[in-house]
């Protein structure tokens, strides 16, 4: 399928240039004012705590026209729900004047079932002229299980029903038939009403917005400023793209479970920039699975814009109507990116939507690194994997409940050219994530918290390291009956945090219930539990996706992944890897097996033996590559487009040694030292479950010198990964 943006006439009247400025910076904060309402008034710690919604604004015609801070997957796909609509009730039931529109179904454009999107048409003197919208992620919107994720589904029959688009509210008043019908089947109608309840609210506020804006500057000078931004953010995103080097770029990330069986879907990307245009093409990712963990197009077109306005649309309005007129969308229907019915897609966005966001992540990551201009904007993967566990049952109130606990959105962002990631800095598609209290989860919830914390080794090693990840441990807490429970990630065995420019992946997702322990007794001794390896009881290490009962000793530990490096580890600072020990973020293990840094010295008085470290660093080079000359003086000219490499006559040269890796129209990495290891050998945050015989890490060093030029996780019998440049 080939996705493109629907493009409107230029404006022949434009606006001044003064008159722009102030019109689209009033409606970005009008669809600002519009977030800030719904957690105002919404009653859910995934919306009030989390942060997990967003809101959008839209043409008459239904392109979008600014999405907000938040997951911007959820507001980028309000395009498709709203040309729905326009195509299929304009006449039945017909779009008035103060009608909302109320979908949560992933085959018209949400994300996934629980993520509930709510729209309305604003119009000017009996005209529409725009639209609004937002979406909030439910707690519980029906299903087999509670939180709406159904481990096991062979289809989405088997799923919390898809929601398709319906008149929730005719001429401003709340339709209680459609209500009723709406809150019966979630477990938590109090909280999924009262999230309704601040959508409408957040629709309200932007639409009187958007009618004041024009009351001030008549409808014409308004409409013209909203198609005037598009041609606006259009002219700049080319301009962007023409500032960026040709070439073609290949990542792969893969899903190890469906929530069946251990099968391995690999979600496959060839990104190819041209000029001043981008194309996605996923047509070679893997069938769809039965149900669970596909998402649809709508969930892979929001994902594209996940990472193309973070990394390039950093400086300019968040307008993807603008990008969607240079940029292309190849997949293939029946792929788990981009699923057809019936397949089931309960996990959408922290399935194969979050692992083709990845795969964007690792690409556009690399074509930055190989722009002078852009290079100090690239990135490694941000946390290449999601981890979440809904939780049902009978609070400490005695009421029914159910919840998504989302301490996961703090994994590790990817290290950048130039300094390191962000521990536990969250993920890139929500700018504005935020994790709830440790407090406020024990407050609403049936649960006491052991611990919440940074994760040693879990960020990708590199010249600048990944943000490291974390891991929180629980036990059921004030509940007069065991909790159901459903955990789902996938990045468990093979690590989805890629890194880039020689840096290595960071840690993976690790979920395991220390069953029947002897928590309560070590805590009446005064003691702290620190690890499950604390105490007492069965260990239970769990799949990737897991339906499970919590008795009362059960503690919970979910650990979640770190973000990639960039560069060389063994050419980090010493002084930097020093401070990484010193504050828990890097054990001193690792710090000479993968950095190649030495220290002496215990507790607080340790240092850097720098003698040692240059010797221990000349033998990881001879490792990697026997009768190199390690460590030469770097050698300049040419044109640098990756940290080790630079490109000079159309060939690729080694940076520090001059090797020559041949043309840059062919793939290097044939032409490097190939090492592959297995993957626990990137570290010990990476398969806490033990070795994978399924994947493996090659290491591709330059045969002159030793440096690390790239570092690939791949399934052993998979080809090399291979990227082609068009640099002149």
């Amino acid at each position: 399928m080939v996705e493109g943006g629907a493009r409107l006439s230029k404006q022949t009247r434009p606006i001044d240039p003064i008159t722009f400025e102030v019109l689209r910076h009033r409606l970005w904060a009008i669809n600002d004012e519009a977030g800030a309402t719904i957690r105002r008034i919404s009653g859910s710690p995934v919306a009030t705590e989390a942060y997990d919604f967003n809101t959008g604004l839209l043409t008459a015609d239904g392109e979008m026209l600014l999405v907000g801070v938040y997951i911007s997957a959820h507001a980028s796909v309000q395009d498709l729900i709203v040309q729905h609509i326009l195509q299929e009730y304009g006449d039945n039931p017909g779009i008035g004047e103060d009608d909302m529109f109320l979908t949560g179904d992933p085959y018209v454009g949400a994300l996934h079932q629980p993520d509930i999107t709510c729209v309305a048409p604003v119009h000017w003197e009996g005209k529409l002229v725009a639209w609004c919208g937002c979406t909030v992620h439910q707690v519980d919107v029906g299903g087999p299980a509670p939180g709406s994720v159904t481990v096991g589904a062979r289809s989405i029959y088997e799923e919390a029903p898809p929601i398709p688009p319906i008149k929730i509210v005719q001429g401003g008043t709340l339709r209680r038939d459609i209500e009723r019908e709406y809150l019966r089947r979630s477990r938590t109608p109090e909280l999924v009403g009262l999230d309704l309840r601040a959508q409408i609210a957040a629709n309200n506020v932007a639409k009187a917005r958007i009618r004041d804006l024009i009351t001030r500057n008549g409808l014409e000078t308004a409409l013209g400023a909203m198609a005037q931004m598009i041609d606006y953010v259009e002219e700049r995103f080319r301009e962007r793209l023409r500032g960026l080097p040709d070439g073609v770029w290949r990542h792969v990330t893969f899903i190890e479970h469906d929530g069946i069986e251990d099968k391995v879907y690999p979600v496959r990307l060839e990104m190819t920039k041209a000029s001043d245009r981008i194309t996605f093409d996923f047509r070679e990712s893997a069938e769809q699975a039965p149900a669970l963990i596909n998402c649809c197009l709508g969930g892979l077109r929001g994902n594209i814009m996940a990472n193309l306005l973070p990394f390039l649309c950093y400086d300019m309005p968040w307008t993807p109507a603008g990008l969607w007129r240079a940029v292309t969308l190849l997949s293939r229907p029946g792929t788990v990116v981009d699923a057809a019915w019936p397949a089931g897609v309960s996990i959408a966005p922290m399935g194969a939507g979050w692992a083709a966001r990845a795969c964007i992540n690792a690409c556009i990551g690399k074509m930055m690194a190989a722009s002078p201009q852009y290079r100090d904007h690239a990135m490694a993967v941000w946390m290449g994997s999601y981890l979440a566990q809904n939780l049902g049952g009978t609070n400490q109130r005695q009421e029914p409940f159910a919840t998504v606990i989302v301490d996961s959105m703090a994994g590790g962002t990817g290290a950048r050219t130039y300094k390191d990631g962000i521990d536990s800095g969250g993920f890139l598609s929500s700018l504005a994530c935020v994790i709830a209290n440790v407090e406020t989860n024990e407050h609403f919830f049936p649960m006491l918290y052991l611990y919440r914390r940074q994760t040693p080794d879990s960020g990708g090693p590199g010249r600048f390291r990944g943000g490291v990840g974390g891991e929180r441990a629980f036990v059921p807490y004030d509940t007069p009956r065991p909790l159901d429970s459903t955990l789902f990630s996938f990045g468990g065995e093979a690590p989805a945090s890629a890194g880039i420019s020689g840096g290595y992946p960071g840690g993976t997702c690790y979920m395991a219930i220390k069953r029947n322990s002897n928590l309560w007794e070590v805590f009446r001794r005064g003691k702290v539990a620190a690890s499950l390896e604390d105490l007492e009881g069965d260990l239970d290490a769990l799949p990737a996706m897991a339906r499970t009962r919590l008795g009362p000793n059960d503690v919970t530990l979910c650990a979640f992944p770190g973000g990639g490096g960039f560069g060389d580890p063994i050419d980090r600072d010493p002084q930097l890897v020093l401070a990484d020990v010193l504050n828990g973020l890097v054990s001193r293990e690792w710090a000479e097996r993968i950095y190649g840094v030495v220290l002496s010295g215990e507790g607080t008085s340790i240092s850097t033996s720098l003698e040692a470290t240059n010797k221990r660093r000349e033998e990881l080079c001879r490792i990697r590559s026997p009768g190199t000359n390690p460590r030469q003086t770097p050698r300049g000219g040419g044109h640098p487009f990756d940290e080790p490499l630079f490109l000079d006559q159309g060939n690729v040269f080694c940076r520090r040694c001059g090797y020559s890796l041949g043309p840059a129209s062919q793939n290097f990495k044939l032409r490097a030292r190939l090492t592959e290891r297995p993957l626990t050998a990137a570290g010990p945050a990476i398969n806490r479950h033990g070795p994978s015989p399924r994947f493996v890490l090659r290491e591709f060093a330059c045969p002159g010198c030793g440096t690390m030029l790239e570092v690939e996780v791949n399934l052993k019998e998979s080809p090399i990964l291979g990227d082609r440049w068009t640099i002149e």
